[in-house]
């Protein structure tokens, strides 16, 4: 359990610092994200801000996939050629 703790901690950190940045690429507001990932605006506005959250590490996944993040939370790299 400790491992999944930790796992989830990991996340956190890297959705408050690319959930933001994610979520402009494509072009969403707080709200219709919010909206379209199941949560409330609150909730997400804190995971953006770094505020600890209840959100389950599958529930911090699923967003960090939602965003186009890789599963734990942080940018895909470029396909080659696309630097």
């Amino acid at each position: 359990m400790a491992e999944v703790g930790a796992q989830r901690q990991i996340v956190l950190h890297n959705l408050a610092t690319h959930a933001a940045q994610a979520r402009a690429r494509l072009r969403l507001s707080l709200p219709d994200a919010a909206r379209l990932a199941d949560l409330t605006l609150e909730g997400l506005a804190d995971l953006e801000n770094g505020r600890n959250s209840t959100l389950s590490l599958a529930a911090l996944t699923r967003l960090a996939l939602f965003l186009g993040l890789t599963e734990s939370g942080v940018p895909r790299p470029l396909p080659p050629g696309m630097e």
